[in-house]
């Protein structure tokens, strides 16, 4: 693969050297191939982004590096971190003698990586001491200037939290400081941010960049958010199918993509200049069904017979160079995206009041019940939109963005003040009024796969609100299944499928239909595409914004991605500890924030067109 990183000690060793790398499942003649053939680099203090869309083999590479994919794998090649070869014949021994010390892995879920059971300290502390084979003093101390080093608030009063008392941006810091615990030459960071607020994300990004310039340390950097890979990364290997399909300098991949597949992942990209995201038509193919040829000829609008016949796997001379494209008509010229000057269709739009508004909050605060008395995690809200409008409610965790969803539901009640549809007070889950407001305000979930039952068929999940509400015949109920099917883009075929046999894109489609089922005129969705990847997300939005149009919906989204907001939001309300600090038209907030938090989030967002240092332009 492409040696595109900047020269460095030449007497420092290589973080990583991948040579031809296969990872194989199975046994015999069963056995399937996940990753193929993958080369690639990493000097000291590069920063490689790896990016792809589920099932593209970006995590089985890292775990491969790792030595942590268990039995049942298989890996040919080579695999080389700093001065140790990982071979497949290695024990768990020699490997635990080379994790932590020439490389280390931060997860996703940090809370899921951290014994909640046990103190910080204690992990971190125990970790020092058997890496840098130190007493329990010095671990001690060691611990606690690496949370320093990872910026830990209050490290000493922190070194005593279990992780359940800590947010995960900070439980995120801890698992870093526990990564650099063995001093590691390498550092994997598999999304590593994908599940934080915008601010702790920029914080964390930031961290990761600073570790690096300090210690040399060389990164791979997994994520599907391009606009996070252009902010942090030195150099890009996109990886498509198990097979990597482009490499080269951050710069050159973002602005002159060649592959059509980066190209693809690139446009599905939303942007804070109001792009409107163009997702990939179909997904990745499973390793038991790769086509022949070139993996993604099914998908790719520049396919012709020989992409579909042969493989485009490029020279060795193509592989050592400093830009790869395993493509046989590859893109030329710099990438050119279109801006959407209206996002939206904007006859109808949310606003601060109006006495013919469709849905309302007045005046409303909503009050929990704790130990220590009542909560208020919304005060004061008043916005209100018309029908066929569009509002996005944006804001950190614990902001009230998903208050506001819940009063707007009937699944809370106000403290204070109202939450009216149609004029008439929202009413609240359980009671038999709500069971007919149901038909006219419909949530669309984060997780897709929660809301469905996996023991019922996707079919008759979208006929059950109809049956509860007694609408139609059973052959109506049948038909009017398959029109919705056919609304959200599915394939009737997909009907008698049960939730776990199809993608989440899928999932979160039916989700859709199952909520448009009613004919409802406010469609709330609350981080609806939050745990999607990039292509898959465009599509979603793309799918709103039709069915905004053609079923004159009004559309509620909540979430933390300013960027969706401006590609499918007509207004835009800004929550921050409980309270709306600006609310207004969409193009105009983003152009001309007017509250300092407005402008901190636009800042900390990174975004595709955006230089490295623009989130620093902003800020200033």
């Amino acid at each position: 693969m492409p040696d595109f990183a900047k020269e460095t000690d030449p007497g420092r060793a290589m973080p990583l050297a991948i040579s031809n790398l296969t990872v194989s499942l199975g046994v015999g003649e069963g056995r399937i191939a996940v990753v193929e053939d993958v080369s690639m680099q990493v000097r000291p203090g590069e920063i490689l982004g790896l990016v792809g869309e589920s099932g593209s083999g970006k995590s089985v590479t890292c775990l491969a590096a790792l030595g942590l994919l268990g039995s049942g794998w298989q890996t040919d090649g080579e695999i080389r971190l700093a001065r140790t070869r990982i071979a497949g014949s290695m024990s768990e021994k020699a490997l635990s003698s080379v994790r932590g010390l020439e490389a280390a892995m931060v997860f996703q879920d940090a809370s899921a990586s951290l014994n909640p059971i046990q103190r910080i300290g204690k992990q971190l502390t125990e970790t020092v001491a058997r890496l840098r084979k130190v007493g329990r003093g010095e671990a001690r101390e060691i611990a606690l200037d690496l949370l320093r080093r990872v910026e830990m608030p209050d490290p000493e009063e922190r070194f005593y939290s279990y992780p359940f008392q800590l947010s995960g941006g900070q439980n995120q810091r801890v698992m870093i400081a526990v990564a650099l615990a063995g001093r590691p030459e390498l550092l994997f960071a598999d999304e590593p941010t994908t599940a934080l607020d915008v601010t702790v994300q920029s914080q964390i990004l930031e961290l990761i960049k600073s570790l690096r310039d300090e210690t040399k340390m060389g990164v791979v950097f997994v994520s599907h958010d391009l606009g996070v890979v252009k902010e942090v990364c030195d150099s890009v290997a996109v990886m498509y199918a198990g097979r990597i399909v482009e490499a080269g300098s951050v710069d050159r991949v973002m602005n002159s993509p060649r592959h059509p597949y980066t190209m693809g992942l690139i446009e599905s990209m939303p942007t804070l200049s109001g792009h409107i995201p163009d997702g990939i038509e179909g997904q990745v193919p499973s390793p038991l069904n790769r086509p022949p040829g070139c993996a993604f000829a099914p998908r790719c609008g520049r396919a012709r017979e020989r992409c579909r016949k042969e493989l485009p796997i490029g020279s060795s001379d193509e592989k050592q160079s400093k830009d790869y494209v395993a493509c046989f008509f590859p893109l030329t010229g710099d990438l050119t995206r279109a801006v959407n000057s209206e996002p939206v269709v904007r006859s109808k739009v949310a606003n601060a009041g109006g006495e013919d508004a469709l849905l309302e909050l007045k005046g409303a605060a909503c009050d929990y019940g704790t130990r220590r008395g009542l909560f208020r995690a919304i005060s004061g809200v008043t916005l209100s939109m018309q029908k066929g409008g569009s509002l996005a409610v944006i804001g950190e965790s614990g902001s009230g963005k998903s208050t506001i969803g819940k009063l707007m539901l009937g699944i809370e009640p106000t403290s204070e003040g109202t939450a009216r549809f149609n004029g008439r007070p929202v009413p609240i889950l359980g009671t038999k009024d709500h069971i007919e407001f149901t038909r006219s305000v419909q949530l669309v979930p984060q997780n897709p796969y929660l809301s469905l039952d996996p023991r019922a068929a996707i079919g008759s999940q979208i006929e059950e609100p109809l049956e509860i509400h007694g609408i139609g015949t059973r052959q109506e109920r049948r038909t009017r299944k398959f029109e919705l099917l056919e609304a959200v883009g599915l394939h009737p075929s997909l009907s008698d499928r049960y939730p776990h046999e199809v993608s989440g894109g899928q999932c979160q489609r039916v989700v859709i239909a199952r909520a448009l089922a009613l004919r409802p005129q406010v469609l709330i969705c609350n981080e609806a595409t939050a745990s999607l990847d990039v292509s898959v997300q465009a599509r979603i939005i793309e799918l709103l914004r039709d069915l905004h149009g053609s079923h004159n919906l009004s559309i509620v989204f909540i979430t933390h991605d300013l960027r969706l907001a401006r590609s499918l939001c007509d207004r835009v309300a800004v929550m921050r500890s409980g309270q709306l600090v600006e609310l207004g038209e969409t193009t105009a907030t983003f152009e001309d924030p007017q509250h300092p938090y407005t402008r901190q989030l636009l800042a900390s967002i990174p975004d595709v067109e955006a230089e490295h240092d623009q989130s620093r332009e902003i800020a200033q």
